[in-house]
């Protein structure tokens, strides 16, 4: 029984879900109403991005403070820790308001190997203030000297690498600042959701931290991004998503 099969025995009412015979599945719902369906120690990589407290677009939730944000984020992730293999590793996007709150959070369960900057450019320049063009993106581990961490699978090409024979043939190892752009403009790929993330960052955090046929949890699969990218990669996964508009939106980008 593959752990799909396991969280439908376990569900105590039937589940909203599409899963494949790789054993991958989309749930909708609420993701600490499906996450303890989950076993322990299960998964090789979970991939957080919540919404954020300030809340923009087409959500049926609010919070009404910071304390319920923090609450809320805090269950997400003593959940993550409890069905994260023991070299897995997790991943979790955040406001910058909140990212010092929630660097405080991490702390408490895991190990933060870095503190990562998405650069994403784009959006609107204020008149009163500097424009924000990036995102916090934590990187963390159960065990700091034991976990999956795929160098040769992401390394950066250098442009020094033809004239220095002493440098890595494969590229140099990406630093902590991701230059990998938003999708405003890039049609090819842009879906109706408004914080999808592109495919190329979902690329490297999966290929870092899993290989092929691990588990890949995403508590909060929105546009669908992390499952697409993980059923390219031959990764299996789990997706949970609440809002009924994004989880139609996933299995059709998904599952076709």
């Amino acid at each position: 029984m593959n752990i799909v099969e396991q969280m439908l025995n376990n569900a105590p009412n039937p589940l909203l879900h599409i899963s494949d015979v790789s054993g991958s599945a989309l749930f909708q719902g609420d993701c600490l109403d499906i996450m303890p369906l989950i076993p322990d120690k299960s998964v090789q990589l979970i991939i957080l991005d919540p919404p954020y407290f300030e809340v923009k677009g087409d959500f049926d939730f609010v919070f009404e403070s910071e304390t319920q944000y923090l609450e809320f984020i805090e269950s997400v992730i003593i959940e993550s820790k409890r069905v994260l293999k023991q070299d897995g590793s997790l991943f979790l996007y955040c406001s910058q308001e909140m990212g010092a709150h929630i660097d405080l959070m991490l702390r408490k369960y895991f190990a933060i190997k870095n503190r990562l900057i998405w650069y994403r450019s784009g959006g609107i320049s204020p008149r009163k203030k500097f424009k924000v063009s990036h995102e916090p993106l934590f990187y963390c581990v159960n065990d700091i000297d034991n976990h999956t961490w795929n160098l040769d699978d992401i390394r950066v090409k250098s442009v020094y690498a033809d004239k220095d024979k002493r440098l890595n043939p494969l590229g140099k190892s990406p630093d902590d600042v991701w230059y990998i752009p938003n999708l405003v403009g890039r049609k090819s790929e842009k879906v109706d959701h408004p914080t999808q993330k592109p495919l190329e960052i979902c690329d490297r955090i999966i290929k870092c931290s899993t290989n092929e046929n691990d588990i890949v949890l995403i508590p909060f699969a929105g546009s669908g991004s992390e499952l697409v990218k993980s059923k390219e990669l031959n990764r299996k996964f789990i997706g949970i998503e609440k809002e009924v508009k994004y989880y139609d939106l996933a299995v059709a980008r998904v599952f076709g």
